[in-house]
């Protein structure tokens, strides 16, 4: 995987890719956004028979998640890159024939061990993010298979343990130790597909990116998760 995102993860482009997020382009993008999914076009096709009712029903349920992430935080002594796993929820109702609304919310950690830093990190350094918010996203609603795309808005935050010298084992003070909290503004958007087992229960598959942002600057590392969950549909 490494190897597959050398241009990505080299420090000298994170850097211009964290001053050009700036607060007058996530006001543009998230007024695109909001404007793809609730202008009065998007919604007059949505509901132009006038025969489709506007509550459709409702769903909610786990996922589970894996991904891998990347990149360098600025300061940190350290810039771990490997494996992060997580769980969360979702919960959704669905308009018309297309829109869906809901919020959702997860809990993702890397622990150094699977990660490229595994040889300079003692064991429970970690670096783990929790974050939810507002979600939107169209749904076509095929006969087994219901493809999605969509983004979350809200936010969270990532905590950073790093132990360069010490160990958890034990109830000595630490030599070398480092404890960081950063909050952040989230914009999260994802595309994936439902598959149908019942009326009532549905398999649900997702890729996305969480493009989390901290005073200006992109909160690292980032990078793809994919998530696969159980939804239970009313």
């Amino acid at each position: 995987m490494k190897k597959l995102l050398p241009f990505i993860s080299n420090r000298s482009l994170c850097g211009p890719l964290s001053s050009y997020i700036s607060s007058a382009s996530l006001r543009s993008l998230l007024f695109i956004l909001c404007y793809l999914l609730f202008s009065p076009s998007s919604l007059a096709a949505a509901n132009r028979a006038d025969s489709i009712p506007v509550f459709q029903g409702c769903s909610g349920g786990m996922l589970v998640h894996a991904g891998y992430l990347f990149g360098s935080q600025k300061g940190a002594p350290v810039n771990p890159e490997g494996m992060t796993i997580g769980i969360g929820g979702v919960a959704r109702v669905n308009l018309w024939k297309h829109l869906r609304i809901g919020g959702e919310g997860y809990i993702s950690t890397m622990y150094s061990t699977v990660t490229s830093c595994h040889n300079q990190l003692s064991q429970g350094s970690y670096v783990r993010t929790g974050w939810g918010g507002l979600l939107v996203d169209a749904c076509w609603r095929l006969e087994k298979v219901w493809p999605y795309i969509g983004a979350t808005i809200g936010g969270g935050a990532s905590r950073y343990m790093y132990v360069l010298d010490g160990s958890q084992n034990d109830w000595q003070p630490e030599k070398e130790a480092y404890l960081n909290k950063q909050p952040f503004f989230a914009i999260t958007p994802f595309v994936g597909t439902d598959w149908c087992v019942s009326p009532k229960i549905h398999l649900t598959f997702r890729l996305d990116w969480l493009i989390a942002i901290h005073h200006s600057e992109l909160v690292q590392p980032t990078g793809p998760r994919l998530y696969l969950g159980v939804l239970f549909c009313h």
